[in-house]
């Protein structure tokens, strides 16, 4: 059975690479808490709201510093309520249940300012709401969509002003998604009603423009979330998203690009079982736009949690599947981000039902020093194996180039050194679209070499490093030209759009590129 089972891991279920990943328990919340927001504000992981064990709401939040969690309080619970990471750094946070138990709506939206860990309360919104979506618009203005046993209508606030309803939806949605697709325009659109019932006639309501019924949206439906669903986690590009979809069992990944809809091209189809047995993917999908990936997190009967990944840089986009070895009590229902280097964290959660709560946290590795996938595999099996299991790795090994062998420590400095020349002298940052594999083509070498050369030398991942060089080229571009705007030193600089340029700087230095410019000029 055990070399069954090696054979299917090596050669993949129905062509999709199934490779172990490392999985680090991080201390335990402070509070267990599931239907909470989650984001990476001011470089923390911070977990704000959320109901506790007994499904109790509660007003605090958490941030992750030197291996601790710490506490604070907010002005609401927000229990089921939006959370949205916006351009300046902060997390606007709003309505979600009024009572325990998951009854009622609430008004209430604060913002939290991660620099001191401290709220400042907004306008209320003008229907109460929980199950809700807001979005953060090109010119700052949000925008808030959804509802749950309660009217629903689109709603709009800008800085100054009051949430104000601007216009009325085809339906009233439960967790709808609210996405910007042009400079002045959003789509909302969902798979259910504030009550529950499917939604099959494919409206998409607009915030600029006559809604419209999306023939994909009457063949694939969009997932019932019940969880906080904020446009940045599905954010490709600008105007550009990845939205899972399901039909008779089949999941696909939807795509949404300025404004038109397509079913996105995989190399293989994703997968709905393992080689233990099914698998059971969550709601939801996560997007690392620096790696140009998606990520979408289940499980199995076993305890094992999986993480697919799609890679979407070329098309069509190539799939693999990431496994842990059975965790005990895996919480369901955790709340999730994708970061930089391949990681993934998963927060809080609950298991068998929204009473039992968890302060689980969870970060995977799916990247390291050590060989990946199919190469550990490989390893394993031809020291150990022979007659049928060599012949069938032989016709393997002939479809795949052989993995590389660890660099030895000597000439790690010296490729070190090849590969900060080669970025300095010829700006490869600025691609927009830049690989790992494009600095091994340059250099007539692997990204297993590169990348350990990195993490060795200079103690940072490749997608760190080459945000390095971008925010230290928009650094500069921002002393040499004040006035120049910094939307367009985002993209000269090579990122993929203004919001990913203010995380990342925010992230770097502590500071919004508006601040930065601001203390230098002073």
């Amino acid at each position: 059975m055990k070399l069954l089972l090696l054979i299917a891991l090596v050669l993949g279920v129905k062509g999709v690479p199934f490779t172990p990943m490392e999985v680090e328990r991080l201390p335990d919340l402070n509070i267990p808490r599931e239907a909470h927001g989650v984001a990476l504000a001011g470089g923390e992981f911070t977990v704000f709201g959320g109901h506790t064990t007994g499904f109790v709401s509660t007003p605090t939040a958490e941030y992750y510093r030197r291996g601790k969690w710490h506490t604070v309080n907010m002005l609401y619970p927000h229990d089921a309520g939006f959370c949205t990471l916006l351009s300046s750094g902060d997390v606007l946070l709003g309505g979600g249940y009024s009572e325990a138990f998951g009854i009622g709506q609430t008004w209430g939206v604060e913002v939290y300012h991660p620099a001191t860990h401290s709220f400042s309360y907004l306008p209320i919104l003008d229907h109460k709401r929980t199950h809700a979506t807001a979005l953060e618009m090109s010119d700052g203005s949000i925008l808030v969509s959804g509802n749950w046993y309660s009217p629903d209508a689109l709603e709009q606030y800008t800085s100054g002003g009051l949430f104000e309803q601007v216009k009325a939806v085809t339906s009233p949605r439960d967790l709808p998604f609210v996405l910007q697709v042009s400079p002045d325009d959003a789509y909302v659109f969902g798979w259910a009603d504030n009550y529950g019932n499917p939604l099959p006639d494919g409206w998409v309501d607009r915030l600029n423009g006559d809604p419209f019924q999306e023939p994909l949206l009457q063949e694939w439906s969009t997932e019932n979330l019940h969880l906080p669903n904020p446009a940045e986690q599905y954010r490709t590009g600008e105007f550009s998203y990845l939205i899972p979809v399901w039909k008779d069992g089949e999941l696909a990944i939807l795509q949404l690009k300025e404004g038109r809809f397509s079913l996105l091209e995989t190399a293989l189809p994703l997968p709905q079982e393992s080689p233990w047995g099914a698998i059971e993917w969550a709601s939801g999908l996560q997007v690392e736009p620096e790696s140009a990936t998606a990520w979408k997190q289940g499980w199995d009967a076993d305890g094992r949690l999986f993480l697919l990944q799609i890679s979407y840089a070329e098309i069509p986009a190539e799939v693999e599947v990431f496994y842990s070895a059975p965790i005990e009590d895996l919480p369901r229902k955790a709340r999730c981000l994708a970061l930089p280097g391949g990681r993934y964290l998963l927060t809080g959660g609950a298991v068998n039902d929204a009473y039992n709560t968890r302060g689980t946290v969870l970060l995977c590795y799916t990247q390291g020093d050590r060989p990946r996938g199919i190469s550990y595999w490989l390893g394993l099996v031809c020291g150990s194996l022979i007659g049928i299991l060599l012949f069938l790795l032989g016709v393997y090994l002939r479809r795949r180039k052989t993995p590389a062998q660890p660099k030895p420590e000597k000439e790690i400095p010296d490729l070190q050194e090849r590969i900060v020349d080669l970025m300095e002298k010829e700006e490869l940052f600025r691609k927009k679209d830049l690989r790992i594999a494009d600095i091994a083509t340059q250099l007539h070498t692997n990204t297993t070499y590169i990348s350990a050369t990195l993490n060795s030398g200079l103690g940072m991942s490749f997608p760190r490093f080459v945000t390095s060089y971008r925010i230290r080229y928009a650094q500069e571009q921002m002393l040499r030209f004040p006035e120049k705007n910094l939307s367009r030193i985002a993209d000269e600089a090579g990122f993929a759009n203004e919001n990913s340029f203010f995380r990342a700087f925010k992230t770097e230095t502590g500071l919004t590129p508006t601040e930065w410019r601001e203390k230098q000029s002073s």
